[in-house]
């Protein structure tokens, strides 16, 4: 009796797996196996009919594990698809700001001492916002739009952190707003508004790294080779970059001027280019303006400079010939604006020794020869140092002494502190440059983002 009905059990089960295909929702594989083989052992099925029941369970569960694989396999495409293209695009916004205090002798042309809150001391305030697209494997396009901006008085765009104000009809991003093709094997295109190589090597290549406060800009906006409209900074620039050639880099561009009176003013041009092998590095640059801040101006410079790296030692040194062979008669040196016959020949020379990681001390030496026909009436000399201690990479804590000597019948104005301007306690008062020596110092810190 026990027996019949242990039979009928059996033959349900064999009818099962006869009309209805095996799945692993219904049996795990390892459990169809294992009552096929009490079927087999009972003899309700033959070792055919076994070894048929037994494939067709492994084929279903192949089956399921195929189908499974595949739908693994599909969302892990899609979620790299996905990481693909947030890899190709990217938004990057950056920037960094300096501030802090500074005093110094005769700074105005009455020869007043001065002191206050010091903007963009070390270098200048920036923000900017940079969006990348990669288009092939080697070439990638950016677009850039850089603003500088005054910790003093919030003001933003062309002249911020000089004057404290925007100016009718200046730029907000005044720094740069230009689109960029990128390759490493073809070289950089860049449309736009942007810096040039002349801008890039008075940094690179200045002991003290293009400080505002004793260093080669407020030298180099005074005789012409930075600053001037075009000449470090352009509007409407067509730039390539070369790729690296044996550590040699060419670079060159045209910025294309116009104006209702005269279609060349503001129309440039520059060649150059970097050399690096081991720890030295070179740096040249020719640049021809027809400047837009003045009429009948020809701005020429050639720059040459060259840096050695030795373990924690960077020696610098550079010559830079300026020439306006203008027929503007009252020309003069000028901070502001190159207003003619200011031919100057420049010399630097500069220092950096890093203690520790953390803790820099650099000197700079600067020498400016008056080749105009002043004869020598605006001749300077400055000698700038300080102490950097860069905790974290994201922030310098410096103090700066610098000091300048000028011949006592100098006729141009210029100040150590470049862009310097009265604090907003004088009522915006805003006094002519100093035309005697000055020293002065500064303490602040300087935060990049």
């Amino acid at each position: 009796m026990k027996a019949a009905k242990f039979d009928a059990k059996v033959v349900c089960m064999v009818a099962l797996l006869a009309n209805i295909p095996v799945s692993a929702n219904v049996w795990a594989g390892e459990d169809v196996k294992a009552l096929l083989e009490i079927l087999l052992e009972k003899g309700i099925l033959t070792q055919d009919e076994y070894d048929k029941k037994l494939k067709k369970a492994a084929d279903s569960q192949e089956i399921k594990e195929f189908n499974q694989a595949q739908d693994i396999r599909k969302h892990t495409q899609e979620l790299q698809k996905k990481a693909e293209a947030e890899r190709k695009f990217t938004t990057e916004i950056y920037g960094q700001v300096s501030a802090g205090y500074y005093a110094a002798s005769h700074m105005t042309s009455e020869n007043s001492d001065a002191s206050g809150m010091s903007d963009q001391p070390k270098g200048n305030n920036r923000i900017g916002l940079r969006l990348g697209r990669e288009l092939a494997d080697d070439v990638r396009a950016v677009v850039t739009l850089e603003s500088n901006f005054s910790a003093r008085t919030g003001a933003l765009g062309k002249d911020a952190g000089g004057y404290g104000y925007t100016a009718g009809g200046n730029p907000v991003f005044d720094r740069e707003a230009n689109f960029r093709l990128i390759s490493k094997e073809k070289g950089t295109l860049i449309l736009g508004r942007g810096p040039n190589l002349q801008n890039e090597l008075n940094s690179a290549f200045d002991a003290r790294q293009n400080w505002n406060f004793g260093g080669l800009k407020p030298v180099g906006r005074y005789v012409g080779f930075h600053g001037a409209s075009g000449i470090n900074r352009a509007d409407k620039m067509i730039r390539y970059i070369s790729p690296v050639f044996d550590g040699l880099t060419v670079d060159a561009a045209v910025s294309f001027g116009g104006a209702p009176d005269d279609e060349q003013k503001g129309t440039n041009y520059y060649v150059g280019g970097r050399y690096n092998s081991g720890g030295l590095e070179l740096g040249y640059n020719h640049v021809e303006a027809k400047l837009s801040n003045a009429s009948d101006v020809n701005n020429r410079a050639d720059f040459i400079a060259a840096k050695y790296t030795l373990n924690k030692l960077t020696l610098n040194t550079g010559f830079v010939m300026t020439r306006n062979p203008s027929s503007v008669v009252g020309g003069t040196f000028s901070t502001g604006a190159t207003t003619g016959r200011v031919d100057a020949d420049t010399f630097f020379a500069g220092a950096v020794y890093r203690f520790m990681p953390a803790v820099s001390w650099n000197a700079g030496w600067y020498q400016v020869h008056d080749k105009s026909s002043s004869k020598g009436k605006n001749d300077l000399q400055m000698i700038a140092t300080g102490l950097t201690w860069s905790p974290y990479k994201e922030w310098d804590f410096f103090i700066d002494y610098a000091t300048v000597s000028r011949e006592k019948d100098a006729t141009a104005g210029f100040t150590l502190y470049d862009k310097w301007v009265p604090d907003t306690s004088t009522n915006g008062t805003v006094y002519s440059e100093s035309k005697k020596g000055q020293s002065g110092v500064s303490v602040g810190a300087l935060f990049r983002f």
